[in-house]
Order: C-alpha cells, then sequence, then structure tokens
C-alpha cells in the first residue's frame, strides 16, 4: 500500500516537472520566434532610404534620432536626450542663427538711423525735396534688406517643406506596409492613396499660394508705407487674413479626415481579424491553433517595429522643421529688436516697414509649422490606427 502511493507521488511529480519545463521551453520557443520575427522583417524592409534622411540632419539633431537596429528595438534603447538636453540644444542653435543675423541687424540700425538724422538736418538744407530724397534711398534700401530676409526665409520654408514632404512619401508606404503585416488591412487601404494625395496638396497649397500671397501683401503693405498717394493697406491686410483662413481650412479639412477616417476603419479590421482567428481555430483543431499563436507571435514583431519607425518618423519631422523655424525665429526677433531701438528716434514710416517685415516672417512661420503639424498628426494616427486594431482584435 505504501509503496503504491509512494510510486503515485513520484509520477505525479514527474508530470509536474514535465509541464513545467514544456512550459519554459514554449516561451523560450515563443521568445527566439518573436526575435527571429522582427529580425527578418526588419531585413525585408528598406530601411536605408529613411536613414539617408537623417544622415542630412546636422551633427547634434542627428543624436536625437532613434534607433531601428533590432536589437536596440527588443532590449528598449532608452531616449538619446532627455527635455533639458533638447531645450540647450534649440538653444543654442537659436544663439549660432542670432549671430548669422547679427549683419541684418547692424544694416538695418545703421539705416534706420541714418534715416533719422536726415529729418533731424531737415532745417539745414536749404530745399525740402534734397531731404526726401535721402529718405527715400534710405527707404528703398531698408525695404531691400527686408525683402531680402523675406527671401532667405521663404527659401528655407520651401526647402523644409520639400524635405518633409519627400520624407512622407518615403515613410507612408512602410507604414502602410507594417499596418497590412498588423491586421490593418481596410486601414490601409484607405488612408494610403489619401493620404500621399493630402501631403502633395499641402506642400504644393504652401509653396506654391501661401508664399507668393504672404510675399504679395508684404509688397502692397510696403508700398502703402513708401507713398500716401499709392495706398493699398486694405489690399495687404485681406491678403494676409486669406493666408490665414486658408491656413486653418487646410488644418481642419486634413485633421478631420484623419480622425473620422482614423476611428472607423480599425474596428473593421478587429473585427475581421477577430473572426478570421476564431475559425481557424474552430475548424483546424490542432494546426489551427498553433498557426494562430505563432500569427500572434508575427504580428506582436510587426507591432513593435510599426511603432518604431512611427517614433522614428515623427522625430525625424520635429528635426526636419526645428532648424527652418529657428533661423525665422531669429529673424523676427532681430526685426522686434531693431523696431523697438529705432522706434524713438524714426520717422513712423520706417517703423512700420519693420512691423510689416516683422509680420510677414510670423506668417511664414506660421504657414511652415502648420505643415509640420499636419504631416506630425498623420503619422501620430497612422500608428494609433495599428494599435487600436490589435486592441480590437
Amino acid at each position: 500500500m505504501g509503496r503504491g502511493v509512494t510510486s503515485c507521488l513520484v509520477l505525479l511529480l514527474c508530470l509536474i516537472l514535465s509541464g513545467a519545463c514544456w512550459a519554459q521551453g514554449e516561451a523560450s520557443w515563443d521568445g527566439q520566434l518573436f526575435q527571429d520575427s522582427i529580425r527578418a522583417q526588419l531585413e525585408e524592409l528598406d530601411l536605408g532610404q529613411l536613414l539617408r534622411f537623417a544622415e542630412l540632419l546636422d551633427e547634434d539633431y542627428q543624436e536625437l534620432i532613434p534607433s531601428l537596429n533590432w536589437r536596440d528595438l527588443l532590449a528598449g534603447a532608452p531616449a538619446p536626450q532627455s527635455a533639458g538636453d533638447l531645450f540647450l540644444l534649440l538653444f543654442r542653435s537659436f544663439l549660432g542663427e542670432l549671430r548669422v543675423s547679427f549683419s541684418l541687424l547692424r544694416q538695418l540700425v545703421v539705416i534706420g538711423i541714418l534715416a533719422a538724422l536726415l529729418q533731424r538736418l531737415s532745417s539745414s538744407f536749404g530745399s525740402r525735396m534734397v531731404v526726401d530724397l535721402a529718405f527715400a534711398v534710405c527707404f528703398l534700401v531698408l525695404v531691400y534688406l527686408g525683402l531680402q530676409s523675406f527671401r532667405v526665409a521663404a527659401g528655407v520654408a520651401q526647402e523644409a517643406v520639400g524635405s518633409m514632404v519627400e520624407f512622407m512619401h518615403s515613410l507612408l508606404p512602410m507604414l502602410s506596409t507594417l499596418l497590412v503585416a498588423v491586421g490593418g488591412v481596410t486601414s490601409a487601404a484607405v488612408f494610403h492613396p489619401l493620404l500621399w494625395a493630402l501631403v502633395s496638396l499641402t506642400a504644393s497649397l504652401v509653396q506654391r499660394l501661401l508664399l507668393p500671397l504672404i510675399l504679395l501683401s508684404t509688397a502692397f503693405s510696403l508700398v502703402s508705407h513708401f507713398s500716401s498717394e499709392l495706398a493699398f493697406p486694405k489690399i495687404g491686410s485681406l491678403l494676409r487674413q486669406a493666408v490665414i483662413t486658408i491656413l486653418g481650412v487646410m488644418f481642419i479639412v486634413f485633421s478631420g479626415f484623419m480622425v473620422v477616417r482614423g476611428a472607423v476603419a480599425p474596428i473593421a479590421d478587429g473585427i475581421s481579424l477577430r473572426t478570421a482567428k476564431y475559425l481557424t481555430k474552430t475548424f483546424i483543431p490542432i494546426a489551427g491553433s498553433m498557426f494562430a499563436d505563432t500569427l500572434e507571435v508575427v504580428v506582436g514583431g510587426s507591432l513593435l517595429i510599426k511603432n518604431a519607425v512611427g517614433v522614428f518618423g515623427l522625430v525625424m519631422i520635429l528635426c526636419l522643421v526645428a532648424a527652418p523655424l529657428i533661423k525665422v525665429l531669429a529673424m523676427v526677433f532681430v526685426y522686434k529688436v531693431v523696431g523697438a531701438l529705432l522706434q524713438p528716434l524714426c520717422d513712423r514710416r520706417v517703423v512700420q516697414t519693420l512691423e510689416t517685415m516683422e509680420s510677414s516672417l510670423v506668417l511664414v512661420m506660421i504657414a511652415l509649422g502648420t505643415a509640420a503639424l499636419m504631416f506630425f498628426l498623420a503619422v501620430t494616427v497612422l500608428v494609433g490606427i495599428g494599435n487600436l486594431a490589435v486592441f480590437m482584435r
């Protein structure tokens, strides 16, 4: 009797130990399959094209770009820099742009002081015409410098928008592919062609419509400051209001499309995937369950890669737009400082000219920032759609 009980206990212990070893082996197999799936998918994806965009950035900004290496993805590599380091980097970039813009500040101050001296010495000249002519020359030189700085700012904005569009055209196909890999077939079919068109349309509107409208409004305002007989203040303000209205409509339409589409498509994908998984396990009893579990591991790897690529895209957009925005912001700061220095000394027309150039540069910043914000929103929604589809499954 005692020998039988002992044999039963030994057999039960062996079954428990074998079950634990089997569970540990299965977990180890799942972990190895997860690593192999991530490494295989990264080898199939053409990440070189995305990484080449990172090489175009300054060395300081390259340190902010997250890694897409499979070992770093599995290890959960920490953020390269903290928020304090990022703020210091942006502040150093701003100071560097201010040093570059110091020559513009010096030229504007010299011309403004010269125009003020001509006004103060007007009583010493025999003819008022000489003073007016000299003031007109100074004013035209000031306008020329302002238009040159606007041309530089507009060129920087166009180049930044072009770079972001090229990056988005490289990023969207990859995100769509990864979205299909995690089961977002409907979402990828809906978003990919429409997002491609919306990104191209946004870039065309900013480069070919908004920036020329800002330049045209600046020209009308400067002409109004120069001569009271050729006053077009209403046209200049109307064009500025048109720019702001177009930017607002663009953002509302773009964000509305992303939110509405992003709320409907993942539900259909999640329901379809859940149904397919249920049918596979039901009609294929043993192999179907193994296939469904393996598919879960592969989808998990695809989800990790998709999120990593999405974070890479978000950081890249911020880095691509940071330097141009800081450059234009430094120009705006220069015009603010010059306007504050010359306001007690110069004629009202000179101060109004500086204010017009400052507001025009601010509009350029708003147009560039709005385009970057829409691209940022598009990548964020695409990443969130994949996560929601997996959650719904």
